[in-house]
């Protein structure tokens, strides 16, 4: 086993001899990200996924894993770059947040799918969702070998959280209780931050739920036939104050708001399949639509669509 001087020689040389091909791979895989996400939230809304930065991991944190390493294990010797990046797999790291545990199941399971990785490879995973880890840290993580043209593949970490997952982080402080880091977590801390994890999971929980019902509420059957909704001419003219990919909230003269649901637009459109509804309802569009309401919402159905 090298002492602490001769280990921190070794990773400094790392640094120095591969930060470039760290840089570029976590450059490559954030792109790569990019076109997943598109994939996967095709027609949806894409802000549900959002490829959040890359980091290299400062040189400070990985000596100090080594030297953990080596304290563990006496045997393990640690005499190259090489063996720097084969035992510290996350120096590159790259961080996807979700809006919803859902959101982050879907974004897992397409980074353990050879047929999505392409010139990628699997190399391990982990699951801190369930359960977690002692702490009260949840995400889901994937150990990628990226194929380089400066050299041995690099290897990178990517974690995919929900955007309350990584919001635990910054509340309790985790980055300062890391190994290497200035502080150790005392009773205190562990407590509440595994209270605090906790809390924040059934926050997830129940924005799934509300999430799926959202997805109900703006997809319901129609009742009456357009062409019928025309001839009874009972439309109300109302105004579009908000637009997004599955549906539109109008507000009619009164004040009261409404739903306009996805449907209607593509009945209207003539198109199958998948719409989204913002491409053919903007900010302020004026309608003539008719209401229908029931014990789940107030709907706004337009009888034509606005010209533009």
């Amino acid at each position: 086993m090298r002492n602490e001087s001769q280990l921190k020689t070794i990773v400094e040389r790392a640094y120095v001899e591969r930060l470039n091909a760290w840089q570029t791979a976590a450059v490559r895989i954030k792109h790569w990200l990019t076109e997943q996400q598109k994939g996967l939230l095709k027609d949806k809304d894409i802000s549900r996924l959002d490829v959040d930065g890359h980091r290299i991991k400062d040189a400070a944190r990985t000596l100090a894993k080594l030297t953990e390493k080596t304290e563990d294990d006496p045997d393990l010797t640690i005499t190259s770059t090489e063996d720097v990046e084969d035992q510290v797999r996350d120096i590159v790291g790259v961080k996807v947040l979700c809006k919803s545990p859902r959101d982050q199941s879907m974004m897992f399971a397409a980074l353990r799918d050879p047929d999505q990785l392409g010139a990628f490879e699997l190399i391990e995973w982990k699951d801190y969702t369930d359960p977690p880890k002692a702490s009260g840290y949840r995400a889901c993580h994937v150990i990628l070998r990226i194929p380089s043209d400066q050299g041995p593949p690099v290897f990178a970490e990517i974690q995919v959280k929900t955007r309350l997952q990584d919001a635990w982080s910054e509340l309790t402080h985790e980055d300062m209780y890391k190994p290497g880091a200035a502080m150790k977590p005392s009773k205190l801390h562990g407590e509440f931050a595994r209270a605090m994890a906790n809390m924040l999971a059934t926050v997830d929980d129940m924005a799934d739920t509300l999430a799926v019902e959202l997805t109900a509420l703006t997809n319901p059957e129609p009742v009456v036939e357009l062409d019928e909704l025309r001839e009874q001419d009972t439309g109300i003219d109302v105004r579009v104050r908000a637009t997004g990919p599955k549906y539109a909230l109008a507000v009619d003269g009164s004040g009261r708001q409404g739903l306009i649901p996805a449907f209607a637009i593509r009945r209207l459109s003539g198109q199958k399949g998948t719409i989204k509804v913002n491409d053919f309802i903007h900010l302020d569009d004026r309608l003539r639509a008719s209401v229908e309401e029931d014990s789940k919402g107030l709907y706004y159905i337009p009888l034509e669509l606005p010209e533009h």
